[in-house]
C-alpha cells in the first residue's frame, strides 16, 4: 500500500510538472483600452510629474513598424524590389502587398530631402576648405527619383546624363516622420507569426465598449488595441505602447543640453507653487506607457502611464500614473484613475503550430 501511494504520488509530480510546462510556454491575448477624462476641478489631490522618460530600450514596440516606418521596410513590401537590389545585406522579404501612392510620395520627398542636406553640408565643407586658391563649384540640386521598379536611384548628373545607383545603407536606415496623430484604434494585418504580434481589427473583442467610450461626453479614447505573445512562467514582459497626437521638439532645445536634475528641482517646486510652466516632456506623445506582464500563479500587471493635459493650470502639464493588477484570464479588468481609465483583458490562445513549435 505504500509503495501504491509513492507510485501515485510520483505521478502526480510528473503530470503537475507537465502542466507546469505548458502554462509556462503559453500563448496569450492581451486587449488594451486607454481613455482620458476631462479635469475636474472640485478634486484637491495633486497630481506627479514623470520625474524621468520611460526606459523602454529593452521594451517591445509593435507599433513603431507601422507609425514610423524604415524606408528598408518599406522598399521590402514592394513586390518589384528585392533586397538583393536595394542592399545585399538585407534578407529575403516576405510576400506583401505593393506600397500605397501616398506611402510612395513620403519616400519620395524623404529622400529628396536627404539628399538636399548633404548637399548643404558638402557645400558648407567646400566653403571651409582651407585651400583658398579654387573658388568651390556651386552645388546644384540634382533632380532624381526613386524608381519604385526596380529600387534603384535614377539621378541626372551636372551633364545631363541619367545614371542609376542602388540605395545606400544610410538611405535605407532613414524613417519616415511621425504622423500628426496616431488613429485610436490600432490594429496590425492579424497575420499569425512566430514571435508577438498585432491582432487584425475583426479581432478586437471590446469594440462595443471603446465605442459606449467614445460616445460619453468628457472622454476621449486614447488607444484600442491588442496583440498576440508567447508568455513564460517568471519573466517580465514588457511592451511600449502610445497614441494621441505628436508634440516635437514642444518645449525642449535638440541643442541644448539638458540637466536633468536641475529640471525634476524646477518641476517639483513648480509643483508647489501650483504652477507647471516648467514641466519638461519626456515623450512626443500626447499617451504614453509601458506595460509589463509577468506570469507566475496568476498574471501580474503592471503599467506607467505619462499622460498630457493642458486643461487644468493647477496640475503639472504631464502626468505619471501608474496601475498595478492580478489579472484572471478572460476578465475585463478596468484601472481607474481621476484623469486616466486602463481596460485591460487577458485571455489564452491556441497558436499556430509553427508559433508553438518555436516558443517550446
Amino acid at each position: 500500500m505504500k509503495h501504491l501511494r509513492l507510485t501515485s504520488l510520483g505521478l502526480a509530480f510528473v503530470g503537475l510538472f507537465a502542466t507546469t510546462t505548458v502554462f509556462a510556454n503559453s500563448w496569450y491575448e492581451i486587449e488594451l483600452i486607454a481613455f482620458s477624462r476631462s479635469s475636474n476641478n472640485s478634486l484637491k489631490e495633486q497630481f506627479e510629474a514623470p520625474t524621468a522618460a520611460l526606459k523602454t530600450s529593452n521594451a517591445m514596440d509593435l507599433m513603431r513598424p507601422l507609425v514610423q516606418p524604415a524606408l528598408a521596410d518599406l522598399i521590402k513590401a514592394i513586390p518589384a524590389c528585392t533586397p538583393a537590389q536595394a542592399d545585399p545585406t538585407l534578407s529575403a522579404p516576405a510576400p506583401a502587398q505593393p506600397v500605397s501612392a501616398t506611402v510612395q510620395q513620403q519616400i519620395q520627398q524623404l529622400l529628396t530631402e536627404h539628399q538636399q542636406n548633404k548637399q548643404e553640408q558638402q557645400s558648407l565643407v567646400a566653403e571651409d576648405s582651407l585651400d583658398v586658391q579654387l573658388e568651390p563649384e556651386p552645388v546644384t540640386a540634382s533632380l532624381f527619383q526613386l524608381n519604385m521598379q526596380n529600387c534603384q536611384m535614377e539621378q541626372w548628373d551636372l551633364d545631363g546624363q541619367l545614371i542609376s545607383r542602388p540605395l545606400s545603407a544610410e538611405e535605407l536606415a532613414l524613417q519616415l516622420p511621425a504622423p500628426a496623430q496616431i488613429p485610436a484604434t490600432f490594429t496590425g494585418d492579424g497575420i499569425a507569426k512566430d514571435t508577438a504580434y498585432l491582432v487584425g481589427p475583426n479581432d478586437l473583442q471590446l469594440k462595443n465598449l471603446a465605442y459606449q467610450l467614445q460616445r460619453e461626453a468628457g472622454k476621449q479614447l486614447l488607444l484600442h488595441t491588442a496583440w498576440r505573445q508567447p508568455l513564460v512562467s517568471g519573466r517580465n514582459s514588457r511592451s511600449h505602447w502610445y497614441a494621441g497626437s505628436y508634440h516635437a521638439d514642444e518645449n525642449t532645445d535638440a541643442g541644448q543640453t539638458v540637466d536633468l536634475m536641475q529640471q525634476v528641482q524646477q518641476q517639483l517646486a513648480a509643483v508647489q507653487q501650483g504652477q507647471s510652466s516648467l514641466q519638461l516632456w519626456f515623450s512626443p506623445w500626447q499617451f504614453d506607457s509601458l506595460v509589463q506582464l509577468r506570469l507566475g500563479r496568476f498574471i501580474q500587471f503592471d503599467g506607467t502611464f505619462y499622460l498630457r493635459q493642458n486643461e487644468d493650470n493647477n496640475q503639472p502639464a504631464q502626468l505619471a500614473i501608474k496601475q498595478s493588477a492580478r489579472l484572471t484570464l478572460g476578465q475585463i479588468h478596468y484601472l481607474d484613475h481621476p484623469r486616466l481609465g486602463v481596460i485591460i483583458q487577458v485571455k489564452r490562445f491556441t497558436p499556430p503550430e509553427s508559433a508553438v513549435a518555436t516558443t517550446l
